[in-house]
């Protein structure tokens, strides 16, 4: 039996729990949940918040080994046309193993449970059977030449059952509105409809819903400079172009959203009920100088969770970074919804929630100690940092579950 004690617990379930206890038993699972009345010796006593393991929404593991090697803030074209310009490392390159490995010790140490990862070859299946953090791989669809679609679709369908044959839960998902011709982005879809969830990159610079409104901007002149077929031009945002083919059931995670208007996510939210927005502040600090609308979504009531989005475009990997990013230009949003954020919204937008995202009895979704928080109105500070206390066990990389339709 374990006792483990702070100032706070966030639950992720009600209000935070002034000088809450966390009983769990020999197998790490959470037996009870309460207030601090009387210390024992076997009581672990720490200055600051408990929380459920951090959800990590979206991330490319497979660029880990891209770290500080692309010039930071010109924009998303800028860094679109530098990673076209690096050899992309092949799933055998032990530079790019050794990065992966190094990510995934690092999103271990700030206390990350549950990661979504975007993936375009089998080279992380390996290292994410080893590791204590669960993955749902999110295979990843890109291209412009119609001709091509199938060819790609055929390859994606047997990088996901490489990895279902793996033990890994994985499932195809579109790149973004700009990057697919309509016919891969329809078999794209069709496929994460036919499995229940899709990761998109949505609205990530105005010049995303310039290609699509009017045909010019960063972008476009990029495409056409490189040779690559343009996607249509419609008329509407990018978004547009998505909402139409999502099936309404799916849980959709919109990533980014820098661009995102007060309308597209009214229309959005209509469409898509089960739909998380997923914010990576300081990766579009670092392509982009961007700031997401984080009180748009605020206001209105919506379900955010967080990423970190890969090391080409951050410096860290860390559900606790970003936090503090979006609490130093937002100071109005509570911790208790940012820790929400990062938790419980994560969990359920992976399908996970049974298993993580809340500290409740049962549970063995990892403990994590927040310290240097500023305890009298409960606010991150500079010098905040994640320690976990306690990580899964259950081998979930390993036992999946119901296998997820790759076609």
């Amino acid at each position: 039996m374990r006792r483990i004690a702070a100032h706070y617990v966030f639950t992720g379930i009600g209000n935070p729990i002034p000088m809450g206890v966390i009983t769990l038993n020999d197998e790490q699972v959470i037996t009870e949940i309460g207030v601090l009345t009387d210390e024992t010796e076997s009581t672990e006593f720490y200055t600051g918040i408990l929380t459920a393991g951090f959800i990590n929404v979206h991330c490319h593991l497979e660029l880990s080994y891209l770290r500080h090697r692309l010039k930071p803030c010109g924009g998303l074209a800028d860094f679109i046309g530098q990673m076209t310009k690096i050899p992309r490392r092949q799933p055998a390159d032990s530079e790019a193993l050794v990065a992966m490995r190094a990510a995934d010790a690092e999103m271990q140490r700030e206390g990350i449970v549950a990661v979504g990862d975007i993936c375009n070859t089998a080279g992380s299946f390996p290292l994410k059977r080893e590791s204590a953090i669960y993955y749902h791989s999110f295979i990843e669809a890109v291209g412009l030449d119609e001709v091509a679609a199938a060819a790609a679709m055929q390859r994606l369908r047997q990088l996901c059952a490489d990895a279902r044959q793996a033990g890994l839960p994985a499932s195809i998902t579109p790149h973004a509105a700009y990057s697919l011709s309509d016919a891969l982005l329809d078999a794209a879809i069709d496929a994460a409809n036919r499995a229940g969830i899709l990761s998109v990159h949505n609205q990530e610079c105005d010049a995303e819903n310039e290609l699509f409104t009017a045909g010019r901007g960063a972008l476009h002149d990029l495409f056409a400079a490189a040779g690559f077929p343009l996607p249509p031009v419609t008329g509407q945002r990018a978004v547009y172009r998505l909402l139409s083919r999502i099936a309404p059931s799916v849980r959709a995670l919109f990533v980014h959203n820098v661009a995102l208007s007060e309308d597209d996510y009214d229309r959005a939210a209509d469409c898509l009920p089960h739909l998380t927005w997923a914010l990576c502040p300081n990766s579009n600090r670092y392509i982009g100088q961007a700031v997401p609308p984080v009180d748009l979504l605020y206001r209105r009531n919506a379900r955010v969770a967080i990423g970190t989005d890969s090391l080409a475009s951050n410096s860290r990997l860390s559900v606790l970074e970003e936090l503090k990013s979006i609490s130093r230009r937002f100071p109005h949003i509570p911790l208790q919804t940012l820790l929400q954020w990062a938790t419980v919204n994560g969990a359920a937008a992976l399908g996970k929630e049974r298993e993580w995202g809340c500290l409740r009895t049962g549970a063995n979704a990892g403990i994590v100690l927040i310290e240097n928080v500023h305890l009298h109105d409960l606010r991150l500070t500079a010098d905040s940092r994640a320690c976990p206390l306690v990580m899964p066990t259950s081998g979930a990389n390993r036992n999946p579950g119901k296998p997820i339709p790759c076609s």
